[in-house]
């Protein structure tokens, strides 16, 4: 059999069509996938790193702010669709599955118009243009969460399966994980990360209380981001005993496991973690993100009371009461944790890939 992939731009997208690949070579290990992305983005290394081949096109965003200047994003969408029937037609793919991201809004519709069978998989709460645009024509759409049915106009060919983690994130033991970053008390740990390139509104925020964390004995594990790191390991060199900075965590998993609390943003990517690894967390959605998604996915984890919220612009007020308040609570942490695990389902992508073969047939 034959599938093509598509989804791009930030992991959020990426990392579910890789697991959902992985669960199409578990049932049929004879099977020929191929991921389309865009070129410059993520997808370019990360897919050939899990060892899926990955054709490029250009392609461009939707400009939000000032739509005059999609010009260039209409010629790309056009220009991208003619090379996506050529790569479909050579290909032949028995399905198409998209997990969001513009690039994937030509592979999907050139799939539509050609008549082969498309699915959607949808992660965030508030779903994205492509989802949004395609799900009332797409044979199937997956949501993870099921408030996002309601943005959908058509909900005949929609069904709630959880978002698909990598599967190869596991926790490890805390006291080994504490003692891998160089930590070895009886502290409570405090994990802040804001995705590869940091979030330098959070880590402002946490420059502003590192006097009363280190005061609490509380250890940190900082990743501040490649762009971020070289001032402020310079500006904190030889300050702090239980604070690690780093720019990017590849074994994130000891990080997690290390971890009592977490601070992070809200993409849909970081909350399946906490949800995989039963986390309590701090959510900071990122203000600028696309339809404001991140907040959106925030507060469907506050309604389930399986995080705390705290918007950006009172970061500074409230973030250090929030982590006081959660990370000494044996309580509030295991209800936090427990909550959030209700959202992840470790059958998501074998139960995905059923959705796929019964679109198929």
């Amino acid at each position: 059999m034959r599938f093509v992939m598509t989804g791009g731009g930030t992991g959020g997208h990426i990392f579910p069509a890789i697991a959902i690949a992985d669960g199409l070579m578990e049932r049929y290990n004879d099977a020929e996938i191929l991921f389309i992305g865009a070129k410059g983005k993520m997808e370019e290394k990360v897919v050939p790193e899990n060892n899926y081949n990955i054709k490029l096109i250009e392609v461009s965003g939707f400009n939000r702010k000032n739509p005059i200047r999609n010009f260039k994003f209409l010629r790309d969408f056009f220009n991208s669709m003619a090379v996506c029937k050529k790569i479909l037609k050579e290909f032949k793919p028995d399905a198409v599955i998209g997990t969001g991201g513009y690039v994937s809004g030509p592979v999907v519709y050139s799939a539509i118009k050609m008549g082969i069978p498309s699915i959607l998989q949808e992660g965030n709460s508030f779903p994205g243009k492509v989802t949004k645009s395609l799900s009332g024509k797409a044979s199937r759409v997956i949501v993870n969460f099921e408030e996002t049915i309601s943005y959908l106009k058509r909900k005949d060919n929609v069904v709630r399966i959880s978002y698909p983690v990598r599967s190869r994130l596991k926790l490890t033991d805390k006291q080994e994980a504490k003692k891998y970053f160089g930590f070895d008390n009886s502290g409570r740990t405090l994990f802040v990360f804001g995705g590869s390139q940091g979030a330098s509104g959070i880590n402002k925020s946490i420059m502003k209380i590192l006097d009363a964390l280190d005061e609490k004995n509380i250890n940190l594990i900082w990743q501040v981001g490649k762009l971020n790191y070289e001032t402020i390991n310079k500006e904190l060199a030889g300050k702090y005993n239980k604070v690690k900075v780093l720019d990017f965590i590849k074994e994130i998993d000891m990080a997690y496991s290390a971890a009592d609390l977490v601070v992070c943003r809200a993409g849909i990517s970081s909350i399946m973690e906490l949800s995989l690894l039963r986390k309590p967390a701090v959510l900071v959605p990122y203000p600028f993100a696309a339809e404001n998604h991140q907040e959106k996915n925030a507060v469907s984890m506050v309604k389930m009371n399986a995080a705390v919220m705290i918007k950006e612009s009172v970061l500074d007020e409230n973030l250090l009461n929030s982590i006081r308040e959660i990370i000494f609570d044996d309580n509030k942490l295991a209800e936090l944790g427990s909550n959030a695990s209700l959202l992840y389902d470790r059958n998501a992508p074998e139960k995905i890939v059923d959705e796929i073969i019964k679109t198929i047939n």
